[in-house]
């Protein structure tokens, strides 16, 4: 899709996230233009089309496709509809990006890749943990010092999300309120090899740490092995993987209190690389980074990075990449794995 003209954004799902994490970036990019959106709420739709002075809204996304000239969609629909959807948009051709996870089940992702791959659509998921420019500038770190060995081998790699308040302003997005109908196609939350009593909490698991689990394997450039989840409920809970070289320990919580802990520490022989995470809606924050380089800790190095946001990021390298036709680096077919790689975990607690 190389040409000078803008892309066509068409979104499906103009609610909080849709607005202010996805909409407001395309209507402000150069080279791209919204030119639809389908909403299923109708006061919500009219109020957003108006606000943001969109040429066409529909009341699906099947409508949108049967009527809108558009390159390209992205969808942003609760979890269990996002299947229904994307498999739509997929199948007749339409480029897509939609929230993560893309999928609640191995099943279920395995036929959205397949379905993008048939129709020769590019399928971006939502990790836009990989576009943060702090992540970036670690992710090049970290390549450099596996492969001069300057700090010797990497000896384990500890992630954590300890998730509070995502900083977000809510007056910034318009028509907010309006119930969604109930009759809805769906997709399981869980799968069926899952107790009822876990599902739940599995749901939950895959709305926020798949990202971590999916940040865990673009660092590491693969899927490693599900050892072991000690999950509990009303606690902190620990998922353990092996990457053979080197154990990968990834811990989570919600916080009942306003902060967001989220980060990567990454331990070599001679050395620590550190990732502090911003919290996923503070605009204009980058992670930090920090080296030390040494194991007495008095040479610890810090590296800037850009004020800027990631999901404004990830939102330019969706249309530049199908301005150059390319991949995504978060793409559906490498989002697979995180599925493949949670159902392998959460397995362990019923076997």
């Amino acid at each position: 899709m190389v040409s000078d003209q803008p892309i066509k954004i068409g979104m499906v799902g103009v609610g909080y996230i849709g607005q202010i994490a996805h909409l407001a970036n395309y209507m402000e990019m150069e080279g791209c233009e919204v030119a639809a959106i389908a909403e299923v709420r109708p006061g919500l739709r009219d109020a957003v089309q108006a606000h943001y002075g969109i040429p066409q809204a529909f009341p699906t996304h099947r409508d949108l496709l049967d009527n809108a000239e558009v390159d390209a969609l992205v969808a942003v629909t609760r979890r269990h509809h996002v299947g229904p959807v994307a498999l739509d948009c997929l199948q007749v051709g339409k480029h897509l990006l939609t929230e993560k996870p893309m999928a609640a089940t191995l099943q279920q992702a395995e036929k959205l890749a397949a379905a993008a791959e048939k129709a020769g659509a590019r399928y971006a998921v939502g990790y836009m943990k990989r576009y943060d420019e702090g992540v970036q500038l670690a992710k090049g770190l970290l390549d450099e010092l596996l492969e001069s060995g300057e700090l010797g081998s990497l000896t384990l790699a500890r992630l954590y999300c300890f998730q509070g308040h995502n900083f977000y302003d809510c007056a910034k997005a318009v028509g907010l309120g309006e119930a969604r109908p109930e009759d809805l196609d769906a997709w399981p939350v869980a799968p069926d090899w899952l107790p009822q009593e876990l599902c739940d909490d599995y749901d939950a698991f895959m709305n926020v740490c798949t990202h971590d689990i999916n940040l865990m394997r673009y660092l590491f450039d693969g899927t490693p092995e599900a050892v072991r989840l000690d999950y509990r409920k009303e606690a902190g809970s620990v998922a353990l993987f092996d990457y053979s070289d080197f154990p990968a320990v990834f811990e989570f919580e919600t916080f009942k209190h306003g902060d967001w802990c989220e980060g990567v520490e990454i331990f070599f022989q001679r050395g620590r690389l550190t990732i502090r995470l911003p919290a996923p809606l503070l605009k204009n924050v980058s992670a930090q980074v920090t080296l030390q380089r040494d194991a007495e800790g008095d040479k610890e190095e810090t590296f800037e990075a850009g004020q800027d946001w990631s999901f404004r990021r990830q939102a330019r390298a969706f249309v530049d990449d199908l301005r150059e036709n390319r991949d995504s680096i978060a793409s559906g077919r490498d989002a697979v794995e995180d599925i493949r790689l949670a159902e392998d975990l959460w397995k362990g607690l019923v076997s």
